[in-house]
């Protein structure tokens, strides 16, 4: 099993929201991903993306950037492990903006933040 730091409170509601979409060359993807219930607090250990050469990921929290612009995911979609330690928090909202930099392939991106929602 994988630790995270913290641990979830009792009665926190798992995330687990995966998409995947193809990315021309040249192409940007950009994904918002907002707490589906009524929260006090989103707690995200782990965001994985799958990783290629010639990427870019960038990860936003609440309008703040967390994490690049980087030629690497904070991990990938394969490893599962911890990304954020301690975890990263958030109240309102994440963006994530993946570009494929490749000039000639097409390639598929999957995205997945893992983690809990506090409820009130």
């Amino acid at each position: 099993m994988t630790l995270v730091t913290p641990e979830p409170p009792d009665g926190a509601a798992p995330y687990n929201d995966p998409i995947s979409r193809r990315l021309d060359p040249g192409e940007k993807l950009t994904v918002t991903f907002s707490p589906k219930q009524r929260v006090t607090e989103f707690t995200l250990p782990i965001l994985a993306i799958s990783k290629y050469r010639n990427s870019s990921y960038e990860v936003w929290m609440d309008e703040e950037p967390v994490y690049g612009p980087a030629p690497i995911p904070p991990t990938d979609v394969d490893d599962m492990t911890p990304t954020f330690i301690p975890a990263r928090t958030f109240q309102s909202r994440m963006k994530i903006i993946v570009r494929n930099l490749d000039d000639s392939t097409t390639r598929r991106y999957s995205i997945q933040p893992i983690g809990w929602e506090v409820t009130e």
